[in-house]
């Protein structure tokens, strides 16, 4: 089939090679009248070098930048974050180890069929999702540096999220037996200050004692997500006597082993496990989290306090910038919990 003129080429070259076929351009004409011709790539079969040279037709992309493989523009990506001062989340880690099987492929011959791919055989849900959010990124940074326009993720399918059962909330019944517990047991005390801080346990493990301020009822840390980092959460007048008796300006930790190291979680989560508190029984300590959340919604705490303390992003939370006002809102709406 013949193509139209100015589409393009596609041939196949001589010799034992392992892409045999190429798609091939014509980017301008000298002023004597010859053209100047540029390879969009190398190929198994003439079906791929007729999609190639579709896709460039469809919408151009600078046949320069075509080499660059997915790896290639990831690290590009990564130093450009860097340059702008924005972290890489694990996540986006995390997601860019299930692509390997696409990193030494050129970015712009990447198909949707090879990343619904990779979606398909992921083997969680939410992981999945962050792979589609990573390609929507690197393809906006593509475009960015004129690569291509085009976004391959756009059209992906991700499984369905079954609603998770593993986490539920403790109930003011739980709660009142770790009370009566928190003297005597190890766990019954982290339970009680995950669930009114909304910390996760890690998060709690790793707060240093420098970010505590007790007077002024708060501490600074958080992890995991950049809505999560370094917040300010409120000391609930129920746990500030707790807070007191473990404070030590000795220790680098809070909740310190000895005087430089901090408590594993998988110390932590053993000693959850063997406890007698019957209120830990069918409890895990990310519950704790959840049992903090959905207390300050049952008594319709302002949404944006319970993300400022909880450290969700939410399209009305622009910027964490804590105020004394602010500060104020954090204790009083977590003072109200569990009374």
């Amino acid at each position: 089939m013949r193509l139209p003129n100015g589409y393009g080429s596609v041939y196949k070259l001589g010799g034992k090679r392992r892409r045999p076929y190429t798609a091939v351009i014509t980017e301008r004409w000298t002023d004597d009248g010859r053209s100047v011709r540029k390879y969009l790539g190398y190929y198994v079969t003439k079906k791929e070098a007729l999609e190639a040279l579709a896709t460039y037709n469809a919408k151009p992309y600078k046949i320069d930048g075509h080499g660059i493989t997915l790896a290639g523009l990831f690290e590009k990506w990564k130093e450009h974050r860097k340059e702008h001062n924005k972290s890489m989340p694990r996540t986006y880690l995390a997601a860019y180890k299930r692509m390997k099987p696409l990193y030494n492929k050129p970015f712009v011959d990447i198909k949707s069929l090879d990343i619904q791919e990779l979606i398909d055989n992921c083997p969680l849900a939410p992981s999945a999702r962050i792979i589609k959010v990573l390609f929507n990124l690197l393809y906006k940074y593509a475009a960015l540096l004129d690569l291509t326009h085009v976004n391959m993720a756009q059209v992906l399918e991700l499984p369905t999220i079954e609603k998770s059962t593993m986490h539920k909330p403790f109930t003011k019944k739980e709660i009142d037996i770790l009370w009566k517990w928190e003297k005597r047991d190890f766990s019954a005390r982290f339970a009680l200050l995950l669930c009114y801080t909304g910390m996760r346990a890690n998060e709690l493990l790793k707060m240093k004692t420098k970010n505590v301020f007790i007077n002024e009822r708060y501490m600074v840390g958080g992890n995991k997500t950049e809505a999560g980092k370094n917040r300010e959460i409120p000391i609930s007048k129920r746990i500030l006597p707790i807070i007191k008796e473990i404070y030590s300006p000795d220790n680098e930790y809070l909740l310190s082993r000895d005087k430089n190291t901090f408590f594993t979680y998988s110390k932590v989560a053993y000693a959850w496990k063997s406890s007698e508190c019957p209120a830990l029984k069918n409890h895990l300590p990310h519950d704790g989290r959840h049992t903090c959340e959905s207390a300050l919604d049952d008594l319709n705490t302002n949404k944006r306090i319970i993300q400022l303390i909880i450290g969700h992003a939410g399209k009305d939370v622009d910027e964490r910038v804590y105020t004394h006002k602010t500060r104020a809102q954090l204790i009083e709406a977590i003072d109200r919990i569990f009374l």
